[in-house]
This record gives structure tokens, sequence and C-alpha cells, in this order.
């Protein structure tokens, strides 16, 4: 009994074998192309293709539709900076640098989001005249005074501008280098301010 096997981009595992090929006079969905087959197409491989696939299953559909290994692509320098530009934004995000301690303990940290909250907070605080602030500095719930509050925002805030400089300082270093090998030496977690450390209770 003849097999033909059919390959489509939605049906799990790409391939489906049935029993007679598909009349195009019924079925509107039939490609023959492999971009037939990337547009959601039903498209029928020949018996070379199909042998292709028994011996290599591992094989992309690209390749068994073209019978042949992609040959792996060359990492280049724009490729090689991609990389090292993620990196930085993921050290500039990370808790290597966003954060701060209380008495060399407590960690924490306020995103630009929350410091705009907290700043909200302070200035009702001030004006109703109200003298002691709570917020929450992980699970811990500290005790200050508005201006307090605002001193901490503040030294916060400069903070995360001196680090969102080396931050940026790094990604133009990185850009301008124009080998590989020095991207992928290059010492993006470097130069960062040492974190904050906060004495509580604020004097």
């Amino acid at each position: 009994m003849n097999k033909f096997t059919y390959i489509k981009k939605d049906i799990k595992g790409f391939y489906v074998e049935f029993g007679s090929m598909f009349d195009e006079r019924l079925y509107n969905n039939i490609g023959s192309t492999y971009e037939d087959f990337l547009n959601g197409l039903w498209v029928l491989l020949s018996d070379e293709q199909v042998e292709f696939h028994k011996l290599n299953p591992f094989a992309s559909v690209k390749e068994v539709w073209d019978m042949e290994f992609e040959q792996p692509k060359e990492r280049t320098l724009d490729d090689a900076k991609e990389e090292m530009l993620e990196k930085i934004d993921k050290y500039d995000s990370s808790n290597n640098v966003n954060g701060f301690t209380i008495n060399n303990e407590l960690e924490g940290w306020f995103t630009a989001e929350e410091r705009s909250n907290y700043k909200s907070s302070i200035d009702a605080a001030t004006i109703l005249g109200i003298e002691t602030l709570s917020f929450f500095v992980g699970d811990n719930l500290l005790e200050v005074s508005p201006t307090q509050a605002k001193v901490m925002l503040a030294r916060i805030q400069i903070y995360a501008d001196e680090c969102f400089i080396v931050t940026k300082q790094h990604k133009l270093a990185v850009e301008a280098l124009s080998t590989i090998e020095e991207v992928d030496n290059y010492p993006y977690s470097e130069g960062y301010p040492s974190k904050i450390n906060f004495t509580y209770p604020f004097e």
C-alpha cells in the first residue's frame, strides 16, 4: 500500500502520513513549496525527502526539504555585540546593581515607579502635616518622617542615575570595539557605584 507523507506547519511534529494523496480539486489548502509550508498549507514530500527524513530524524523541516544539512551560521562581530549588550542589560537590571542595604543586612530596592509613588506619598504627608510614613523594604515595615523618606529617595535616585550612566557608557564602549575577542572579554560588570547602606532608625 502506497503511503504519502505531508508536512504542515501547525501540526504537532510537522509530518503526517496518509494512505492516499489529497485531491487538489477538493481542498484549497494544498501547496507545493517550502514557502507554502511556512504559510500553513499541506505540502507533499517526495520519496527522496521522506527517505532523508527517515535517515535523519533530527533534521529540520528545511533540511529535509532541501535534503541537505544547513551550514552553521558563522558568529559575526555584530552577533557578539548583541550578546554583550544583552549581558549589560541583564546585569543592569539585576540585584548586582539594583539594590540598597539597611544596617548592612536588610536588602531592598525601589523601582522608578515605586520611587514615583513614594514621592507622591511624601508630598501628600508634607501638605497634611503627617509626621510619620510607613513603607516596606522587602517584607519589613519601616517608619520614617517625610523628610527622612525624601532624603532616602533622593539618594536612591542619584544612585540609579549614576548606574544608568555607567550602563550607557558600557554600551557605547562595546559598540566601538572592532573584534569579537575584545567584545567577549569586555568587563561589563565594572565601574558601577557601591550600593547605598542606610542606618535605621534614621537620624
